[in-house]
């Protein structure tokens, strides 16, 4: 059991992770050690996001039929085409490969060991070893497993690309032979139109809601830098697609989930943050995205508020999201706190990324708004900075 000492320690640093979540920002303003602001964008303007596809003549080029060899190392494989949501994928796959450790496995996976709680995998929630793919490469993209067989519809588009769900100490020999039938999706009544958000009062709307969330004392804090137009099952779905997870909502469970999870052998992702304001409330919900093995220090994390607002129809939520990077001394009384990464429009648009990685969203814009915040300090001592945009995202 000396195995779950580590997860234990990640839960230990609990009282880290909710005392950095609280920090405040004390100043808008240009202040002395503050990097210049990004640039910064005209006010009350809308820039609509554009939505990127596969040209039509790749689509068309492909093969209806395709095998793949993927090897044992955890190298990602290129398929070499493209996949959009109009396409149905069936996967089939044999083969085996022999771990690092030894361990002989086929595309299904190995079931996790204690050991294998401190590695690091591409695909948490997959077994060791088992065939896992991705639609696109970037860091927003998210993992989804395979196994012997799969079939179901892309859920976005993107290049295709696969590997073996190891870790790098567990590198090993072989294959998967992999085939990959490719048909049209059943056909389904058209979809309506993207919303267009240009025709949205959209900067009117902002120029009501507050700029920055606060904590307890009425400091205030982050950026309102995010918003989704949708009902909250939608934005929950959306979530889950792109990897996030709802977080715990107390220390309490936190020790009890992570405990139980490491037991299970499984991750643990949920750990909880700090109560924020906006409107006069607490969030309404918290959701992270992190590595299990660096999540008590490192991790994309986010609060969000149903402001009471709806545009055409469609329930406006609002909320704030930075990233945790690390640690660093508290300069008001030299303890330790998280650092937030400065640059806060990274993680607007990993949110972004992460939904249309996950084909979640119909459609989005930039928002900016007349009273727009640039630059600031933390009240830890630490600075952020931004082009003052709102990211909306219209989620399917």
């Amino acid at each position: 059991m000396i195995l779950i000492f580590p997860k234990v320690c990640a839960i230990v640093l609990l009282s880290v992770a909710l005392r950095c979540e609280a920090q405040a920002t004390v100043s808008t303003g240009t202040s002395a050690g503050v990097e210049p602001a990004p640039h910064a964008y005209p006010s009350d303007t809308i820039q609509p996001i554009p939505v990127v596809r596969p040209l039509a003549s790749a689509l068309a080029s492909r093969k209806r039929s395709y095998t793949l060899a993927v090897p044992g190392t955890g190298a990602w494989v290129d398929a070499g085409f493209a996949v959009s949501p109009d396409d149905h994928l069936a996967f089939s796959a044999t083969g085996s490969l022999t771990l690092a450790d030894q361990r002989r496995t086929g595309p299904v996976g190995a079931a996790r060991g204690w050991k294998d709680l401190l590695r690091g995998f591409p695909l948490a929630e997959a077994n060791t070893g088992a065939l896992i793919g991705t639609i696109g490469n970037s860091e927003a993209a998210v993992p989804f497993a395979i196994g012997e067989s799969l079939s179901e519809d892309a859920p976005a588009s993107g290049e295709l690309f696969l590997a073996a769900n190891v870790s790098d100490t567990l590198a090993g020999t072989g294959r998967y032979t992999v085939t990959l039938n490719l048909s049209k999706t059943v056909a389904v009544a058209p979809a309506a139109p993207p919303f267009d958000l240009r025709q949205a009062s959209l900067p009117a709307l902002f120029a009501a809601i507050p700029r920055r969330v606060a904590d307890a004392s009425n400091d205030p804090g982050d950026v309102v830098n995010f918003a989704l137009l949708g009902t909250e099952a939608q934005v929950k779905k959306a979530f889950t697609a792109a990897g996030w997870v709802e977080v715990d909502k107390t220390t309490d469970a936190a020790v009890v989930h992570g405990l139980i999870a490491t037991l299970s052998k499984k991750a643990y992702l949920e750990m909880p943050m700090s109560t924020l304001y906006l409107f006069g409330r607490p969030q309404d919900l918290s959701y992270a995205r992190g590595d299990p093995l660096a999540v008590a220090l490192v991790r994309h994390h986010l609060r969000l508020w149903n402001s009471g607002e709806a545009v055409a129809g469609r329930t406006l939520w609002v909320g704030s999201a930075t990233h945790d990077n690390g640690l660093e001394r508290d300069q008001r009384d030299n303890g330790i706190t998280h650092h937030i990464d400065p640059q806060i429009d990274q993680e607007r648009d990993f949110i972004k990324d992460s939904f249309t990685a996950a084909g979640a969203l119909d459609a989005g814009a930039y928002v900016t708004p007349a009273d727009a915040v640039h630059q600031g300090a933390t009240a830890t001592g630490g600075s952020f900075r931004t082009d003052g945009r709102v990211v909306v995202l219209v989620l399917r």
